[in-house]
C-alpha cells in the first residue's frame, strides 16, 4: 500500500485498497480521536479518496454496518473496548472484528455456562486461574468476529459458533502460534481466522470470510495524533487454516 508509513500524511493523500488476498488491521488509542465515527470515517475516506463527510453507510438485516457511498469493493468492521478502537479492512472480503479488554476480575465461567458451546466450556474449566480469563477472551472475540463477518446476530448465535483451540508446548524461545480450528457447523465454512494480543490485556480477534486455498495476508497500522500513520508488527497467538477440518484432524 503507497501513503502508510512513520509521517503525517497529507489531507488529500488517498489509499490503496487491499488486494483480494490482504487485510488491514488499524489500531488507534481511544485519546488519538473524538470518537469512533470519527475514526471509522478517518481512515475510510483515504481508501475512498473522498472528505469524510462524503461517506454515506448502510446496515445488513442485523445491523452490520456497509460503505453505499461513493461505491467500492470494501469492506470492513469496527470494534472498540477499553482504551483502543481497532478497524479491519479488505478489498470486498466479507470480515469481522472484536476487541476486547480482559477483565481479570469477570465471572467467565458463569458467562461461559451461558454462551459457550459444550466443548468450549470443557475446554475452559481444564485451564488453570490463572489461563482461564486469557482463554475466554480467545473464545469470545472468535465468536464475534465470525458473527459480525457473517452479518449475524450476536444475541442469537454465540452459543452455536464454536471453536476448538490447540496451543503447542511452549519451548523455549518458541513464538509458533496456535491453531483455530472452527467446529460444526461452521467446520465448512470458507473462513479465516486470526488471534492477536494487540496491547497488555486485550485480545483481538478477526474474521475474514475467504474462499481459496490460501490464506490472506494481514498487515497492522496504528493512527497517532497528529495523522501519524505507523506499520505495526503482528504476530498471531493463533491462526486457522482456510480447508475445513475438525478438531480430531488437527495435528498440534
Amino acid at each position: 500500500m503507497t501513503g502508510l508509513s512513520a509521517r503525517k500524511s497529507s489531507a488529500s493523500e488517498a489509499w490503496a485498497i487491499p488486494s483480494a488476498g490482504e487485510l488491514h488491521l488499524w489500531l488507534c488509542r481511544r485519546e488519538t480521536v473524538t470518537g469512533s465515527d470519527q475514526f471509522q470515517r478517518t481512515l475510510l475516506s483515504r481508501y475512498a479518496a473522498a472528505s469524510p463527510g462524503r461517506l454515506r453507510f448502510r446496515r445488513g438485516p442485523q445491523g452490520k454496518p456497509a460503505l453505499a457511498a461513493p461505491a467500492l469493493q470494501l469492506d470492513f468492521n469496527l470494534s472498540h473496548s477499553g482504551d483502543w478502537l481497532a478497524l479491519v479492512v479488505s478489498g470486498g472480503m466479507a470480515v469481522g472484528v472484536d476487541l476486547e479488554y480482559c477483565d481479570a476480575r469477570r465471572d467467565v465461567l458463569k458467562l461461559a455456562g451461558r454462551f459457550f458451546c459444550a466443548a468450549e466450556l470443557a475446554d475452559l474449566q481444564a485451564c488453570d486461574a490463572a489461563g482461564r480469563s486469557s482463554r475466554f477472551y480467545d473464545y469470545w472475540t472468535l465468536k464475534e468476529a465470525h458473527i459480525k463477518a457473517v452479518g449475524g446476530s450476536l444475541g442469537r448465535e454465540l452459543e452455536s459458533t464454536g471453536f476448538a483451540l490447540r496451543y503447542p508446548v511452549a519451548a523455549a524461545g518458541s513464538v509458533a502460534p496456535g491453531r483455530i480450528v472452527p467446529l460444526a457447523p461452521l467446520a465448512a465454512e470458507p473462513a479465516w481466522y486470526c488471534l492477536l494480543q494487540p496491547d497488555d490485556h486485550y485480545r483481538l480477534a478477526i474474521c475474514g470470510i475467504a474462499p481459496g486455498d490460501s490464506s490472506p495476508g494481514l498487515r497492522g497500522f496504528e493512527l497517532r495524533p497528529g495523522g501519524v500513520v505507523i506499520e505495526r508488527p503482528l504476530e498471531p497467538r493463533a491462526v486457522s487454516m482456510l480447508a475445513a477440518v475438525t478438531p480430531e484432524e488437527d495435528s498440534l
